[in-house]
Formats: structure tokens, C-alpha cells, sequence
């Protein structure tokens, strides 16, 4: 039925409907022009922009510039056969290894870095630090630069805020009992310097450091202006005697961390000097004797220190001659003594308990793997921790020598060992620390209590043995983690 509205015109229809709409039409045509907007922002950014990986762009992110430290150099080991202990010893170089000895290198010895005034560091210095935190560490040791990598660390080892505490306050210690010209001890200077540097650059300490930097060059220089008068030796004697051997190695242990922490150049000439001394005073059957004499068997108390300055020195990446092929004929050695319960002796096959940490420890900083060698000693640590040896500080039995080696030695193996010797012994060191920073002496006899060391005084020893041993957790890194 025709009406009145539908004889209108349509125009005039339409014109009414969206002027009666008007709110709603502008609607439309607001949404409408957001729609178009947004699809060509979508467009130019699909032609814009990169994905987040690209292989130019050295990261998950392409403007991370981020570095994590590169790994450990694989040591260059060569292919040889272990082969098992013999009962009587004829100090054969084995045909396994195809070097022998070198001599003594002849580098030129490093003059003495200069002391830097307390309080002030020069620009050089600085810089060089730079320059060897830039370049990186081993994976091994990248955790004690401190920051988030030494707080990771510390957590997945279980250490505790404690323990780290207790290390400072020890670093404290240590730097208001310095020397005047930067050594520390009345005696066996070379051997308690080269502690007290071990203790603070693992800690991360450098010369660059803001509370300890002062102390560490000082140290520095104590130690090169006196290893340069002794033409390398850093026993501090122009002659190696019987306890020289351990000064020696313990300084050059903590010279060659303090390179490869700073890559400071100035300290390399005699850095090589010291090492060569090492692998030259090596003895035919791979380990190492008082006096670097060469004369009957190893003797694995003074290998160990030996064993450890070689690792330090292989981390420089210097390829100092002879260190790799000396570092393969210890491992030889130190099988030749292991006992038959899984221990190490001293100069022969035996199950000592205060030995067999550095037989664990020195043969897993190298060869760099859990064989049966290093499965048999730490089951014989733990077992003669449980039965003998409690890990008490004023025990009657109490060892730090032992404890030291032990520490590092179920760290690197991990797992249960670790979780185990972990809970013994962090707590009751921790405890033991006297209110000044120090250890105190202790009730034990054993020649590992060090009541007074036989090439040191007893507490700086103490002290400083207290402190590496609460610095585990992120002093060293195993490499499988």
C-alpha cells in the first residue's frame, strides 16, 4: 500500500536517515580511518624491521654486544697410556711422553713494576686493567670477578652470605697486616706474598680494585722487584733450598692468575722465568722433590704446589715451553702413588688422608675428567672423613692442609661428595674465624694444623688457607659447568 513517506524521493530519504544518524555515521567513519592507519604501520614494519636473530648481529638480540668469557683452551695433552702403578721405582721417563725437560729458558728478567702510591692508581695501570677484563677469562675462572656471575655462582654451589662475609673481613685482615713494602711475614716472604695474593684475586681483586687495589699493587711490587734480584726465583734465594720449592711455586701460582686476570705484560718476563725453573726442576718420573734436585721419587706434597702453578701458568694462554708436556708427566706420577683404597701417598703408593685431596685435585685440574682415579680418592676422602677424620677446627685431628685440597677437590667432582663435604666444613670454618678476621691456632697436633708452618708463620698460613678454602665456590669452576 502506497503511502505518503514511500511517494517521497529517495535522496531526499536518505539525507533525513543519516542526518537523524549523524552519530553514528561519524563513528563509522572514525574506525574506518584507524583501520587504514594501522595496517600501513603493520606493513612498514614488516619491511623495516630485522627479526630479533640475525647472524650479523652477534646476539639472541641484534644490538647485544654482550661477550661472555670465551672457554677454557682444551689443553693440548698428548695421546699417551697410563699405565699402572709398579711396585718398585726406577724413574723411567715413560715412552708415553715424546719431551723431555727443558732447560731453564733464558728470558730476560722483568724489571720491578713500579709501586703505585696508596690511593692513587695511574691511568696506565688502569687501562691494562681494562684491556684484560676486556679480553676475557677462562671459563674456569670467569665466576670470581664478582657481580652477578660471583652471586650465580655462589648459589649454585651453596655457599652461603656468610661465607663471603667471613672472606672479606679475612681480605681485611690480610691488608692491614701488610708489610711495609708490600710482602707480608717475618719469614718465607715469598710463599706467604704469594698466599695473600692467591686470596685476593680470588676474590677478584686486582690493583684496580677500589678498597683492595692499593694493597694487591704493592704486593706486586714487592714480588717482581725481589724476583728480579733473584734472577727468576721467587723464593727470594739465589738458590733453591728444601721448603724454597713450595715459596716458589706458591708465587708464581698467584703471578700467573694476576696475568691472566689483567694481562699485564709488564709482569710476563718473569712470569716465563719462574715457570722454567718448574719444568726444568722436574724429576724423571713426573714429579718434583726439595731443592728441585731431581734426586729419588716425587714427592706429592711438593708436587701438588708444582702441579697447581703449572695450571695457572697453561691459563695465561702465554704457551710457556715445556708446561703442557710437564703437566702430562705428572699425571704419571701422581698414579705411580696412589694407594690401593683409592688414597695417594707420599713418595710411594699409600692411602694417606692429607694427601689424597691434592692427588684428586691435581689430577682433575688437568686431565679434566671424572675417572677412576679421581672416583676411588674421593671415596676414600669421604670415607675417612666419616670414620677418622671429622671435619672439627679445634679438633684432635683437625687438617686445613688436607681440608684445603679436599674442598676444591669434591667441588670439582660435584654431586654427592660435594653436597656431603659442603655441609662439614663451611659452617665450621665460618665459625672458627676470630673477631680480628684471622684464624686462630688450633688444638690439633698434625702437621696440617700449622701451628707454625714449616715454610711460613703459622697464622698468616692458616689465614690465608681459611680464606681460598671459602672462596670454592667461585674461585675455580669445573669445566662441565
Amino acid at each position: 500500500m502506497d503511502t505518503a513517506e514511500s511517494k517521497r524521493p529517495f535522496p531526499i530519504r536518505m539525507a533525513e536517515r543519516l542526518a537523524a544518524s549523524r552519530f553514528f555515521t561519524f563513528s563509522a567513519l572514525i574506525h574506518a580511518v584507524l583501520i587504514f592507519l594501522g595496517g600501513s604501520v603493520v606493513l612498514f614494519k614488516h619491511y623495516a624491521e630485522p627479526a630479533d636473530f640475525a647472524a650479523s648481529g652477534g646476539g639472541l638480540v641484534s644490538n647485544d654486544t654482550s661477550v661472555e668469557a670465551p672457554p677454557e683452551p682444551a689443553p693440548r695433552v698428548t695421546q699417551q697410556t697410563f699405565q699402572p702403578p709398579t711396585p718398585e721405582i726406577t724413574a723411567p721417563t715413560p715412552s708415553a711422553i715424546s719431551t723431555t725437560n727443558l732447560s731453564t729458558p733464558t728470558f730476560q728478567v722483568l724489571q720491578a713494576v713500579p709501586l703505585t702510591p696508596t690511593g692513587a692508581m695511574d691511568d696506565a695501570m688502569v687501562n691494562t686493567m681494562a684491556r684484560g677484563m676486556a679480553g676475557g677469562l677462562p671459563a674456569t675462572m670467569s665466576a670470581r670477578m664478582g657481580g652477578a656471575s660471583r652471586a650465580q655462582a655462589m648459589a649454585m654451589n651453596g655457599g652461603k652470605k656468610e661465607s663471603d662475609e667471613a672472606v672479606l673481613r679475612g681480605l681485611r685482615w690480610l691488608m692491614k697486616n701488610q708489610n711495609k713494602d708490600g710482602s707480608w711475614g717475618p719469614g718465607a716472604k715469598g710463599a706467604m706474598t704469594g698466599f695473600a695474593l692467591l686470596s685476593f684475586l680470588g676474590h677478584g681483586e686486582t690493583p684496580a680494585s677500589t678498597e683492595f687495589g692499593p694493597t694487591v699493587q704493592k704486593a706486586l711490587g714487592w714480588l717482581t722487584e725481589n724476583g728480579a734480584k733473584s734472577e727468576g726465583r721467587l723464593s727470594m734465594q739465589l738458590v733453591f733450598n728444601k721448603p724454597g720449592v713450595y715459596e716458589h711455586a706458591i708465587a708464581t701460582y698467584a703471578l700467573g692468575e694476576y696475568y691472566t686476570m689483567t694481562r699485564d705484560e709488564r709482569v710476563v718476563d718473569l712470569l716465563k722465568r719462574a715457570v722454567g725453573y718448574i719444568v726444568d726442576g722436574q724429576s724423571p718420573d713426573g714429579g718434583w722433590v726439595y731443592g728441585y734436585t731431581k734426586e729419588g721419587p716425587g714427592d706429592t706434597s711438593v708436587s701438588g704446589w708444582q702441579i697447581q702453578a703449572l695450571k695457572a701458568a697453561h691459563l695465561t694462554g702465554l704457551n710457556i715451553p715445556g708446561v703442557d708436556e710437564a703437566l702430562d708427566k705428572a699425571m704419571l706420577d701422581l698414579q705411580r702413588v696412589q694407594g690401593p683404597n683409592g688414597g695417594f701417598g707420599y713418595k710411594r703408593p699409600q692411602d694417606r688422608y692429607s694427601l689424597t685431596g691434592v692427588g684428586v685435585l691435581c689430577t682433575y685440574f688437568w686431565k679434566q675428567k671424572k675417572d677412576k682415579s679421581v672416583m676411588d680418592g674421593i671415596d676414600f676422602i669421604m670415607s675417612q672423613t666419616d670414620k677418622n677424620y671429622p671435619v672439627e677446627y679445634q679438633g684432635e685431628k683437625a687438617d686445613l692442609y688436607a681440608w684445603y685440597y679436599n674442598t676444591q677437590a669434591c667441588l670439582m667432582v660435584g654431586g654427592a661428595a660435594w653436597t656431603k663435604w659442603n655441609r662439614l666444613f663451611q659452617d665450621e670454618i665460618v665459625k672458627a674465624q676470630a673477631i680480628d678476621g684471622s684464624w686462630p691456632p688450633m688444638k690439633s697436633m698434625t702437621n696440617g694444623a700449622y701451628q707454625t708452618a714449616p715454610f711460613g708463620p703459622g697464622l698468616l698460613y692458616r689465614t690465608n688457607l681459611c680464606i681460598l678454602m671459602l672462596e670454592v665456590y667461585y674461585r675455580y669452576m669445573p669445566s662441565t659447568k
